[in-house]
């Protein structure tokens, strides 16, 4: 059977489980469900809320297409229940933040995470009624795109991943313009993507999970503000990086003493000498063993040099004087294809104890999450929501999270 009970973690109430009979019943007990939702939804304070969250979460794994209000209802025999579903998600109260902290709490026990990874979900849009949607310039694409753009918040490991967290990317025009018409609550002043980023991480941080390395894919994000929160949080950190994101360096031998700013891409030619192997199970394509050449160099991030990596500090030789470092002490690390003369991918990590090889492991969880946001997220409906409500929004991601979470316990994933 699944514990009830609850313990408090900074201010949120957070319903126990027992894992392993949970894991045991998703996959026997046709009821699952059932017991499942009741503990994660044990938060919401009236009795037809929680059956509506379970009515709403069996839809999102049962209902074909688009996971319109309509197609939800369509499990319940009751012609009114397509808008009774639509109220419960845009108009009720229950807060969604305790839910995805007994989620959180829970995965963190069945999938003994290895690191909190970071994704943007862009969601283009036809119309800009849905909140949060505006024209956005999306590096990746190379064009402006009328859409909606939020982050999710990953545990993963090498076998699966799975969302916790969520944050909307809403301008402060938009806000201005909309904050009535789509509920926006008074302490939502609008967050650049960074921002949002940066948010999704701390606010699970403050669940009291386990902390776990955040690895992001930051190559068309503003470095400076991950850098500072995540340090400034004490969080450990990989994220990947663009060939012209310029790090400061020491030069070698007499001249060691010499800071030079250079691209991280012009750093790691410097480093092809020092390549060495490293063998890794890819997370997409289980059993599957590649081979990369990797190589780490010791850069610095400016301005923040009173800042240090988390962890003990590296003890000073006896009798040697400490020089004081050009800012923030962390690891480039460079991965080629081994046919390949140029640098394929390039990580910057405050984790500058940790060896070359884990760091590679680390970075492909990002392909983990990859596989698993497009074979089970969108299969549960994670992007299909097409009201107009802040708050609703937010309930249907958490929702389609508590979904996606049993999806893969009925596939026995996080066992």
């Amino acid at each position: 059977m699944i514990s009830t009970s609850s313990r408090r973690r900074r201010g949120v109430m957070v319903p126990t489980l027992d894992v392993r009979e949970e894991v045991t019943a998703a996959r026997s007990d046709p009821d699952a469900v059932s017991r499942f939702c009741a503990a994660l939804l044990a938060s919401l304070p009236r009795a037809d809320q929680r059956r509506k969250g379970e009515l709403y979460v069996r839809g999102l794994l049962t209902a074909s297409g688009r996971k319109t209000m309509r197609n939800l209802a369509a499990i319940a025999d009751d012609p009114a229940a397509a808008q009774s579903m639509h109220h419960f998600i845009s108009c009720s109260t229950w807060e969604w933040e305790t839910v995805r902290a007994a989620l959180a709490g829970h995965l963190d026990r069945t999938l003994s995470p290895r690191a909190w990874v970071v994704r943007s979900m862009l969601v283009p849009k036809t119309g800009r009624h849905s909140v949060g949607v505006e024209r956005r310039y999306v590096p990746a694409l190379g064009e402006t795109v009328n859409s909606q753009q939020s982050y999710g918040l990953w545990l993963a490991s090498e076998t699966v991943a799975a969302p916790i967290n969520w944050q909307l990317s809403i301008g402060k025009g938009w806000l201005q313009d909309n904050r009535a018409r789509a509920s926006v609550p008074a302490d939502e002043d609008g967050t650049t993507s960074d921002g949002a980023a940066v948010q999704a991480v701390l606010k699970a941080a403050a669940w009291g999970i386990g902390p776990r390395p955040v690895v992001m894919d930051a190559r068309h994000s503003a470095l400076p503000p991950l850098i500072e929160a995540f340090t400034t949080a004490g969080l450990p950190f990989l994220l990947r990086i663009s060939s012209g994101c310029t790090l400061l360096a020491t030069g070698p031998g007499p001249r060691e003493n010499r800071v030079a700013a250079a691209s991280a891409e012009h750093l790691l030619s410097l480093t092809r000498a020092q390549r060495r192997p490293v063998e890794w199970i890819d997370p997409a394509s289980p059993g599957a063993r590649r081979t990369s050449l990797v190589a780490p160099l010791q850069v610095y991030w400016p301005g923040l040099s009173g800042a240090r990596p988390p962890g003990p500090p590296a003890p000073a030789p006896p009798g040697a004087a400490r020089a004081a470092a050009p800012g923030l002490p962390l690891t480039l690390l460079g991965k080629w294809q081994t046919y390949e003369r140029g640098v394929r991918q390039m990580w910057l990590t405050n984790m500058t104890d940790a060896g070359y090889g884990p760091l590679l492991r680390l970075s492909k969880l990002t392909r983990r999450v990859e596989t698993d946001f497009s074979q089970v997220s969108l299969d549960v409906g994670i992007q299909d929501f097409e009201g107009r409500s802040y708050q609703g929004w937010h309930r249907h991601v958490t929702l389609a999270s508590v979904a996606h979470a049993l999806r893969m316990l009925e596939g026995g994933a996080a066992g």
